[in-house]
């Protein structure tokens, strides 16, 4: 396996990697997937997405909604293509290994539910070794982050090390749900900028064009709705990027 594609570093819970730059190939993230397989072919098409050279990072969200999560839960398997867990996600990790969370059902979780006992257990344990939050260093040499919702301070290095449990049990679980869950930022329109990386890649809040609020830089365009698009952002060597949309 490409050096491009092992992390540099993993925390022993598992919670946060970090990756150096791709010395191959482009780097891309995407927004919430949500079983959009079909969506996400055509961007990789589109953009010439060169598998085993190029980097993938997904916003999490990978299932619920859409027609093929078990196609898109497959492209983790794909050299190159990564993702932190989302909410969806991490219900599913619940669903699978302790019991149905309120509201899963109802809001895109029902394909879940009619999967046999065995299958929700084995897509739980495909899901629970995912992170909940990455860095990299993209095509500009510098550092880039990736969380679900939000990362839950202002010092990125202070969120790696919550994570990673040296702040303790409750301080990490507090971190945990609001990188999942959080809408303050969004919601408030906060500008504050998260020190330690360029830019923190985001998706859980669906906006009708990529936003960028400080630094924290919104994917989510609603593609598993109707009407709408997903968004992929091809990152470029002057710390740019093309917008992908399909």
């Amino acid at each position: 396996m490409s050096q491009s594609f092992t992390p540099v570093f993993r925390s022993a819970n598992g919670y946060y990697l970090e990756f150096g730059p791709n010395q191959e190939g482009r780097d891309f993230v995407i927004g919430d997937i949500h079983g959009e397989h079909e969506k996400l072919q055509i961007l990789l098409a589109n953009a010439r997405f060169q598998l085993g050279s190029d980097r993938i990072f997904f916003a999490g969200d990978l299932v619920d909604r859409g027609p093929k999560p078990f196609q898109v839960l497959g492209m983790l398997r794909k050299p190159g293509v990564f993702s932190v867990l989302g909410n969806h996600d991490v219900w599913c990790i619940e669903g699978g290994l302790v019991g149905e969370p309120a509201g899963h059902y109802k809001y895109g979780g029902k394909w879940f539910y009619e999967l046999t006992d065995i299958e929700r257990k084995a897509v739980a344990a495909f899901l629970i070794q995912l992170p909940y939050a990455l860095s990299f260093i993209g095509p500009d040499g510098k550092r880039y982050g990736l969380v679900h919702a939000d990362c839950p301070s202002y010092r990125w290095d202070y969120f790696k090390e919550t994570l990673c449990g040296e702040w303790g049990a409750s301080m990490m679980d507090k971190a945990i749900t609001e990188a999942i869950w959080s809408r303050t930022r969004f919601e408030d329109r906060d500008t504050s900028i998260v020190r330690g990386v360029e830019k923190v890649f985001v998706g859980h809040n669906v906006t009708d064009e990529v936003t960028e609020l400080g630094n924290v830089v919104h994917l989510d365009t609603g593609g598993c709705f109707e009407g709408r698009r997903l968004t992929m952002l091809e990152l470029k060597p002057d710390g740019g990027w093309v917008v992908h949309q399909a």
